[in-house]
């Protein structure tokens, strides 16, 4: 069930994990985990990575 307040939107993990499974949902659930480790990243000091850093760590790109 999908519960939604002023600030927050919840959904259950078995539901997260089958719009992750589905091509047409993978993206953006990709997206939506992408910011939240930004925004995480964001209040974490002292352990700076690069932008290619970053992105090989998230399996996007490789460093070359």
């Amino acid at each position: 069930m999908l519960t939604k307040s002023r600030t927050h939107v919840r959904i259950p993990r078995r539901e997260w994990e089958r719009l992750r499974k589905n091509p047409q949902f993978n993206e953006l659930v990709e997206l939506l985990e992408d910011r939240a480790d930004l925004e995480t990243a964001k209040r974490v000091k002292g352990k700076d990575l690069s932008l290619n850093q970053y992105l090989a760590k998230r399996g996007i790109r490789s460093n070359h």
